[in-house]
């Protein structure tokens, strides 16, 4: 057999072993549709991992996960979001350091800080979760939540910017108000101009 041979049936075998998966990907588009975490979760329990690819400890709970998520198949949904593909996902759960686990159960969120062990997990997933205190999921972001973020992003960053750098932005605004003017000489200067009214001859 070739080298090629080898690795055509080294990848083949690979994408087999990935498809049968029982970890759900989740991203941005599908979290709220897939898990119901913020109405109450009528699609049953979920414990999500909250992970980076290039995580050491992710990667190293990366074959335990699979094997929690056969362990659980048919009782609890196992699922994981890259929060580098879905920051916002990230952002709405306050994920600040990998591997996060979250257990959503009826409309309430439960952070695993155990050991990362196969009995730990589908312990906790089973009903350990009930011991730790859970904290409400807020619905799924709006559009009007997304402006008001962002709006509230500007607001940081203009009183950030006038606090640190008050010179920049003074020369900023007055040069940007000269321009303006100058411009509006010019226009008011050509347009005058060619518009002069014309008197009739008699």
């Amino acid at each position: 057999m070739s080298f090629w041979q080898f690795l055509c049936v080294a990848l083949l075998a690979l994408q087999l072993v990935a498809a049968d998966s029982n970890v759900i990907v989740l991203t941005n588009a599908d979290f709220e549709h897939k898990t119901q975490a913020g109405s109450g979760a009528t699609t049953g329990d979920w414990l999500v991992e909250f992970y980076a690819p290039w995580c050491g400890h992710c990667k190293k709970l990366a074959p335990i996960y699979e094997q929690v998520a056969d362990d659980l198949k048919g009782q609890v949904n196992v699922a994981k979001v890259d929060v580098t593909e879905n920051a916002e996902l990230g952002k709405r759960f306050g994920i600040r350091g990998f591997p996060t686990l979250l257990h959503f159960s009826h409309g309430k969120s439960y952070k695993y800080a155990g050991k990362r062990t196969l009995e730990d997990l589908t312990a906790f997933a089973r009903g350990g979760f009930k011991s730790v205190e859970g904290e409400k999921v807020s619905g799924a972001p709006t559009f009007l939540d997304f402006v008001e973020q962002q709006a509230l992003d500007v607001k940081r960053d203009f009183i950030t910017l006038l606090a640190t750098k008050k010179n920049v932005l003074l020369v900023t605004f007055s040069g940007g108000l000269l321009l303006g003017l100058l411009l509006g000489c010019l226009c008011g200067c050509c347009t005058s101009r060619g518009s002069k009214p014309k008197t009739k001859k008699e």
